[in-house]
């Protein structure tokens, strides 16, 4: 029997360590379930300047951020994942604006992975245009187009419409995941979303059956 498909939205932005972790959480589920995943933009850090900022700089205490640190290793370790932090916080507002121009021309999943891979393994910066702009061109995008894209005021739009539709369901945060009519914030143990995927797909099959 062919298994039934689950449609899986996810919320995430490329700075986020989380997002990182629920990325390698979605690529490991598809080779157990048959998935339909769509990743949406959400800023976490509007407030950031253009040109990133150094995270000494940043207001959290350095506990805090200390903290963040082992609590991510610690899931990157357990998943064997292996990244790198960053000195520094890049703006992510580019890279998501460009992401949706690359999912406009079929070639969202390469971009995606270009991103993540190049912020959380090369420690590079993703605020950067001219990263970006080779990034998207190593996958045979138009600069040109997407000079055009950025500065038009499409992709500032969605990026409002997802806040907005994300604030209905008092969710401030990603990653955010939307299994069927389920929800899973955080990059949560692997076990957690095969239960909830199984408990959407016997749902399925029980409302089938009535």
């Amino acid at each position: 029997m062919v298994q039934k498909k689950v449609k899986i939205t996810v919320y995430s932005d490329y700075i986020c360590p989380f997002c990182y972790i629920g990325f390698d959480r979605i690529e490991k589920l598809k080779q157990q379930f048959n998935l339909d995943v769509e990743w949406q933009p959400f800023e976490i850090h509007p407030e950031t300047p253009r040109e990133g900022i150094m995270l000494d700089k940043l207001l959290f205490p350095r506990e805090y951020l200390e903290m963040v640190r082992i609590n991510v290793k610690r899931l990157a370790d357990d998943a064997g994942i292996k990244f790198t932090f960053s000195d520094k916080l890049p703006n992510s507002r580019l890279a998501l604006y460009i992401s949706e121009f690359a999912r406009k021309k079929g070639r969202f999943d390469e971009f995606h992975q270009l991103v993540f891979d190049t912020y959380w393994k090369e420690r590079k910066d993703i605020g950067d245009l001219s990263l970006l702009l080779d990034l998207a061109e190593s996958i045979e995008l138009n600069k040109n187009e997407i000079f055009r894209y950025i500065e038009s005021d499409e992709p500032g739009r969605k990026l409002r419409e997802i806040n907005l539709e994300l604030s209905k369901y008092g969710i401030n945060g990603v990653p955010t995941f939307f299994i069927g009519d389920k929800i899973v914030v955080g990059a949560q143990p692997y076990e957690v979303f095969v239960k909830v995927i199984r408990n959407v797909l016997e749902e399925d099959v029980t409302t089938s059956e009535i």
